[in-house]
């Protein structure tokens, strides 16, 4: 059944990104970055927990009947809270993954959409209609923003330097993953790297172009632009598929210890960018 390798396409996505070694700042097989109350075990539990209803969202997808992509859209987010709910029971209380519940989530319910009327899966077009099925949502959603009071994190990053973060990204049809991530992710393997070698520099290639809201929330605008300087560099210099581009990479990590820095929105995008990837190499095989 398509719904369950989606599924399984999920797990695998959001594992690999987490798999993927040595990243800064950022958990994986080593060590949990600049990150004091999670690790590469949390992020398992987490996924275990939130896959069951990133399928759910692609089933509705894929058995929507009309056009109305808004109402599609409204009609996964009660699922969307429900994953957050199982996310927080299974890493007792600790946000792994809430923003991707989001961003994949999105995505689930356009690729079963795409799937139910395409039968196949293209990268390009499911970000695309990503977009048409939260847009509405998110402009609302930003237009509701209290400007005495914000929510969260995001809201008031909004109002502090104007980025939309995650939800921007989603109401754009993920730019940065279309632009960047995936065009860097099929020329790694197309050039025979390694999967942990194209993950590493897909991610580089991400932060090096991507206002990451993480690092702002954590840090601010100079600091992002350090970020994005760093991971330039090491792109330049042979990134992971070079001895001193790995080892550039454990001496970032170790920076972004101590200045508790960690572009997890970049993450994110990565372990998006790796299920569009692979979820096109089911409709070629």
């Amino acid at each position: 059944m398509i719904s369950s390798l989606f599924a399984k396409e999920c797990a695998y996505a959001l594992m690999a990104e987490v798999g993927a070694t040595p990243k800064p700042g950022l958990v994986d097989r080593h060590d949990s970055g600049a990150h004091t109350d999670m690790n590469y075990d949390t992020f398992e539990a987490s996924t275990n927990a939130i896959v069951p209803y990133l399928k759910r969202m692609f089933e509705a997808g894929n058995t929507w009947e009309n056009t109305d992509f808004n109402a599609l859209f409204e009609s996964i987010r009660p699922i969307g809270m429900e994953a957050e709910t199982a996310m927080f029971q299974a890493t007792h209380g600790v946000n792994t993954h809430k923003g991707m519940i989001f961003s994949v989530g999105t995505i689930a319910a356009a690729a079963g959409l795409f799937y139910k009327r395409h039968q196949k899966f293209d990268a390009e077009k499911i970000l695309m209609l990503s977009g048409y099925l939260c847009y509405d949502a998110m402009r609302k959603d930003f237009q509701k923003i209290d400007r005495k009071n914000p929510k969260t994190h995001g809201e008031l990053l909004y109002l502090r330097y104007s980025t939309k973060g995650i939800r921007g990204e989603a109401q754009k049809g993920f730019p940065s993953v279309r632009t960047f991530s995936l065009p860097a992710l099929r020329a790694a393997f197309l050039a025979g790297q390694s999967e942990n070698e194209a993950y590493l520099n897909t991610l580089l290639t991400l932060m090096a172009n991507v206002d990451d809201t993480n690092v702002l929330s954590r840090a601010n605008t100079v600091i992002q632009g350090y970020v994005k300087s760093e991971a330039a560099q090491i792109l330049k210099a042979g990134g992971a598929s070079s001895a001193s581009g790995i080892e550039a990479l454990k001496k970032l990590n170790q920076k972004y210890i101590h200045m508790n820095v960690s572009p997890g929105g970049c993450a994110d995008l990565l372990a998006v960018t790796i299920l569009l990837y692979r979820l096109e190499q089911i409709t070629v095989s």
